[in-house]
């Protein structure tokens, strides 16, 4: 599939469903001794869709009943489950950290043999689709005032080098009276969120994976009885364009991806008229998991980027975007309703296109949102043209 590199600005948010919950638990997740939050750990309990932490560790979750016992996972450290008894408590939970193992090499360079099994066998899955249910929340900042908040519940396919086609099923728009415009961010979310390489971005699971990439092993986490390689990834100076720099961690058990987290070198934004858009940083993180059919999916991704808008090469002013995609898991979807992901797809148009639900997002609060989130909402329903 052949994708269209030009691109301007955007920003989605995207929540999941529980409209069967009944009771309301929330708290935070932090690491045991050093107290230190974590970051998108993922909470689980039997019949309901998960969720994450937000970056602050905080979490919310709805019980179809109490007590109920939960799972908090993260690939870092070691899975605690927690029986929760009180509806709206705050609960702490404390996660200890994996110790990472240096492996002893005495020949070679295990790390490129490894991503290379990695790609012989991603590669026979390059075609293969998982359908489900996916959550996109993006909000933009303009000198650290908000400017744009896109919040999309939709149905996708994706694929292992992206999201390739989508349905917006719940959506709101939210947007202040002045402030950068952004559009098509979207696409970009959705076509970096895979582990292979395609025609915008070369990642580093290519079918010869050394040509454009070099690789070290890190360490390695013993997770569940097996290992899971932490492998550096640097591009090779003959690459050109838009390319990651970073670590993938890999299950050299079963050759699955298992997390990617790094930064994302020459992404370049168009800016209207004579403004121009120098992208400063660009991280991005993603995790994947085995479904039931046994391959390797999206389990959510993170592009956060930040720009300086400039006229005539002076800098004039900094912008952020943060955006987090999340697949909320496999469901039974109309594959026959889904569009294709395109690179010039204007976001905010769509949006505010489709009708407003309040009773459906006061009810679907998905990831919990941070104070910062929370306070650029509250400034932004102020002025968008969409009321609660």
């Amino acid at each position: 599939m052949k994708y269209q590199s030009g691109v301007t600005f955007i920003l989605f948010l995207f929540f999941t469903i529980s409209a069967l919950a009944q009771q309301r638990v929330s708290g935070i997740v932090v690491e045991k001794g050093s107290a230190v939050p974590v970051a998108f750990a993922t909470v689980q309990a039997p019949g309901i869709k998960n969720t994450l932490t937000n970056i602050n560790g905080e979490f919310e979750i709805n019980l179809p009943e109490l007590p109920a016992q939960v799972k908090f996972s993260h690939l870092n450290y070691q899975d605690m489950t927690v029986r929760l008894t009180k509806p709206d408590a705050q609960v702490k939970v404390e996660l200890t950290a994996r110790t990472l193992l240096l492996r002893e090499v005495n020949i070679g360079n295990p790390a490129t043999a490894i991503m290379q099994a990695v790609a012989d066998k991603a590669l026979q899955q390059y075609d293969h689709s998982n359908y489900g249910k996916a959550f996109l929340r993006q909000i933009a900042y303009d000198q650290d005032k908000p400017t744009y908040m896109n919040e999309i519940f939709l149905n996708a396919e994706w694929k292992p080098y992206g999201l390739v086609a989508w349905k917006p099923t719940q959506a709101r728009h939210l947007k202040a009276a002045s402030g950068v415009s952004y559009t098509n961010t979207s696409f970009f979310s959705f076509i970096l969120s895979g582990y292979l390489a395609n025609s915008i971005h070369k990642k580093p699971v290519l079918r010869k994976v050394d040509s454009l990439y070099t690789f070290k092993l890190a360490g390695s986490y013993d997770q569940e009885g097996q290992e899971i390689a932490k492998i550096t990834c640097t591009p090779k100076p003959k690459l050109k364009g838009l390319r990651f720099q970073g670590t993938y961690y890999v299950n050299t058990v079963t050759n699955n991806v298992v997390k990617i987290e790094g930064t994302l070198l020459a992404l370049r934004f168009k800016g209207g008229g004579p403004v121009g858009i120098k992208n400063k940083e660009t991280t991005f993180i993603a995790q994947y998991r085995v479904n039931d059919a046994g391959y390797t999916v999206l389990d959510y991704s993170i592009f956060n980027t930040s720009n300086t808008i400039n006229l005539m090469g002076f800098g004039l002013q900094q912008t952020d975007l943060y955006s987090t995609l999340y697949m909320t898991d496999d469901d039974h979807i109309d594959k026959n309703e889904l569009k294709e992901v395109s690179g010039d797809i204007d976001d905010s148009s769509l949006v505010k296109a489709m009708n407003f639900d309040a009773a459906f997002w006061k009810n679907n609060p998905g990831i919990k949102r941070t104070v910062k989130e929370q306070a650029a909402i509250d400034i932004l329903e102020k002025t968008s043209p969409i009321k609660k």
